[in-house]
């Protein structure tokens, strides 16, 4: 097989060629033939395509030759024509031109830029004032608006469009709106002094003020909201605080403010025109990069011209202590007008102490006022409303004796007496320790129902309120007022006060806590004093009553409410260590009412037992059967005497045990004693044991008849009635009296034929028996 042909251009020269057989060659031979051809058609291509191309450059150059003839003709041209004369008079001809175009739309434009501006003034400045600290630039707009309208006015009225008097109307709206939220700032204590600075640029620019204006308007408003936060109502601590730290606080801003600070923020208005200010340019409504070179020369170049030295340091400190003379007046004179309103004691302490404390810190530093003297009058302001408090809660003691009237006027009888045995009626009043049943047993126990509770409870609720001044003085007692701070601030005020007055420390919380205390207890005696008049006048008016029993539940419900009131009265001291004060209720002031429930116990039981002793004396019983010694007497008494003592015990029992103080049973005994005296004096006094009739039947035992033996043993029985009778005065007396006898038994002893030895057994055996049963009559012992 014939070797491969060898690529051609791989040989190096023709030589190599034949070194290879000849069928090999003649393929080689074939092969360079092909390349030649391939390359002859190449480089007919290439030469044709460069042809072509030297055929376009051929044409661009004749083209540019005809170009550079033209426009060295034309530049020819302009050179001839190019000289000063020519120029000139283009130069002017181009100048009338734009001039005559610009006075044809120069008014039109102007208008339309004012007019826009103008519209949009008041989107500003509304979306100004939604935001807070944009018053300056708000007030800033406002000017600008001002020019525009006063512009847009000029001239023909009739020209001017409808809606420049609506925008008037409108920013005039705003202008207040913009007012109020200025006058808000400035009345807040709390804020930045740059913040107020800056507001106060914002009034002075808005109204044109002076700085003297400024500084008098800043006084008017913070004055406004001191006066403003005096009201009354809730939160009377904090607003009285508030009051009088805005009103210290007002003094440091205008000493920090006035003149320099204030001065300094005004020149700052004057070094560009108002529409050239950065922060009026970046307000996108107005589109002033637009409308600038239109709006008018006046609004275009207007610089404010505050005259920010118009105030110098010696007049606003003139001014400043003229304010603080009429704010301090005008906050203690709006402090009294709160006051009268408001009858919290606590919260009325708790604001003297804030007030105190606030002035003390602070006070001293108020330019235009003497520190202790203020200090002074804050005092004299709170201790005199705390007394004021103090005597009015002790005159409401007279509404609360009111309902004693009210009760009486409107009387009902009990139905249902007070019992033990139902002092509860359900089982659920024994749970939780079963405080509602020992407390209905203790009310039972004293009488206590609900007519007597119902006073009780507003009795206790004004003492109560009374006694609440304790814990203030306490309170005020304690209170430490000296520290390093305050003596330090004493020391600049030593000047103007005396040199053995007392000490900051004595007078807070030594004097003002005593004269208190003084007038607490005058006002309390006061009180006791109309108590006891009120009473002594209700146990009047009972006692002329002749409503019967119905009287007599009155007067147990009037002695009731006087036990009660009478057992509270000792707590009413202020301070606790001070002596309680004595009950006003003095038994003379009482017996009327005594007397009443007296006369409903002793007189049904006298006249029972006077009934009963009568019907003894005619029955003529044999009790003497019983008696004991030589000559026989009586060791006991007689059963009407008994029944007297048991019956007063349950008839005192069934009115009130709680009622029987020893003034009471006093009366009881007294009354008693005397309607039994009577009782014994109309029973000597009874034909049955008559002198004569006692003389006569002598006689006739003397003459020795049988009608003489029937009146001895008349005699007899009556003469151991007598002695009964006299063991009976004599038992009875040892309950109800102190003396042992009396002109009604020294008659029954004679009567009797009581001999001194017989009297002293009677005597003796009448004490026996007594101690034997002085407990059957406990309510009486």
């Amino acid at each position: 097989m014939a070797a491969e042909a060898p690529d051609p251009r791989t040989l190096t020269s023709w030589d190599d060629a034949f070194q290879y057989p000849i069928p090999v060659v003649q393929k080689l031979e074939q092969q360079l033939r092909s390349h030649a051809a391939e390359n002859r058609e190449r480089l007919r291509s290439l030469v044709g395509a460069s042809y072509r191309d030297l055929l376009s450059t051929a044409e661009t150059i004749i083209d540019m030759s005809e170009q550079m003839q033209h426009v060295e003709s034309r530049l020819a041209h302009i050179g001839h024509n190019c000289n000063s004369r020519s120029l000139d008079r283009i130069a002017r001809t181009i100048a009338r031109s734009h001039a005559n175009t610009i006075s044809r739309g120069a008014e039109k434009y102007t208008f339309a830029s004012q007019l826009a501006v103008l519209r949009n003034c008041p989107i500003v400045i509304a979306r100004l004032l939604k935001s807070e600290g944009q018053y300056l630039l708000a007030a800033k707009v406002l000017v600008i608006a001002r020019l525009l309208h006063k512009a847009l006015s000029q001239g023909d009225a009739a020209k001017k469009p409808p809606i420049v008097d609506h925008l008037r109307d409108k920013l005039g709206s705003l202008r207040s709106k913009l007012l109020r939220r200025i006058d808000r700032r400035l009345a807040r204590a709390a804020g930045d002094t740059d913040v107020l600075v800056e507001t106060m640029c914002a009034y002075s620019l808005a109204t044109s003020s002076t700085p003297t204006d400024v500084l008098r308007h800043f006084h008017h408003v913070r004055m406004e909201k001191i006066l403003g936060s005096l009201q009354p109502g809730e939160g009377l601590k904090e607003h009285g605080v508030d009051a009088l730290k805005l009103c210290l606080q007002t003094c440091q801003d205008t000493q920090a403010i006035f003149p320099r600070r204030l001065a300094d923020a005004l020149a700052r208005l004057k070094t560009n025109p108002l529409v050239d200010n950065p922060d009026v340019r970046a307000l996108y409504e107005l589109s002033l990069d637009t409308h600038h070179r239109w709006i008018g020369e006046e609004a275009r170049n207007y610089t404010p011209w505050p005259r920010h030295d118009e105030l110098k340091r010696a007049d606003a400190e003139k001014l400043l202590h003229q304010w603080s003379k009429q704010a301090v007046s005008a906050f203690l004179k709006g402090i009294k007008e709160v006051l009268h309103d408001t009858r919290d004691l606590k919260e009325v302490a708790d604001l003297r102490r804030e007030l105190v404390e606030t002035w003390i810190v602070s006070g001293p530093r108020m330019a235009g006022v003497k520190s202790k003297s203020v200090l002074d009058e804050l005092r004299d302001t709170m201790n005199e409303h705390l007394a004021d408090i103090v005597s009015a809660r002790s005159e409401a003691l007279r509404a609360v004796i009111e309902v004693v009237p009210g009760v009486l006027k409107s009387w009902q009888d009990q139905q249902t007496p007070l019992s033990l045995l139902t002092a509860t009626s359900s089982a659920t009043e024994l749970s939780n320790g079963a405080q509602v049943f020992k407390q209905r047993i203790v009310d039972t126990h004293h009488g206590r129902d609900g007519n007597v509770i119902r006073v009780v409870t507003a009795f206790d609720k004004w003492m109560d309120s009374v006694l609440e001044v304790q814990a203030i003085v306490k309170h005020m007692k304690e209170t430490r007022w000296d520290d390093p701070l305050t003596d330090d601030l004493d020391v600049e005020d030593s000047d103007d006060d005396s040199a053995g007055e007392d000490t900051r420390q004595a007078l807070l919380s030594g004097e003002d806590p005593r004269l208190l205390e003084e007038a607490t207890q005058n006002a309390l005696a006061d009180a006791l004093s109309t108590l006891k008049h009120d009473f002594e006048q209700i146990s009047c008016d009972l006692s002329s009553d002749d409503e019967g029993d119905r009287t007599v539940t009155k007067a147990i419900f009037v002695l009731r409410v006087v036990r009660e009131i009478s057992d509270r009265v000792p707590r009413l001291r202020v301070p606790e260590s001070a002596t309680p004060p004595q009950s006003p209720f003095s038994a003379e002031a009482l017996l009327p009412l005594h007397e009443l429930v007296a006369g409903h116990v002793v007189r049904p039981v006298v006249a029972a037992y006077e009934k009963s002793l009568v019907a003894q004396w005619k029955s003529r019983s044999n009790s003497h059967i019983l008696w004991e010694g030589q000559p026989p007497l009586p060791v006991q008494p007689a059963p009407s005497a008994f029944r007297v003592l048991q019956a007063l015990a349950k008839s005192m029992a069934k009115c009130g045990s709680d009622l029987w103080v020893p003034e009471a049973v006093h009366v009881v005994k007294r009354m008693a004693a005397d309607e039994l005296e009577k009782v014994w004096d109309n029973c000597l006094r009874m034909p049955e044991l008559s002198e004569e009739e006692t003389a006569g039947g002598e006689e006739k035992a003397q003459e020795g008849s049988e009608e003489a033996k029937g009146d001895d043993s008349k005699i007899e029985q009556q003469m151991e009635c007598l002695r009964q009778l006299a063991f009976d005065i004599l038992y009875l007396h040892r309950f109800l009296s102190k003396d042992e006898e009396s002109a009604v038994a020294g008659r029954l002893f004679e009567k009797a034929g009581l001999d001194e030895g017989m009297q002293v057994r009677l005597k003796k055996s009448t004490g026996d028996y007594a101690r034997k049963t002085y407990l059957l009559f406990a309510l009486l012992a």
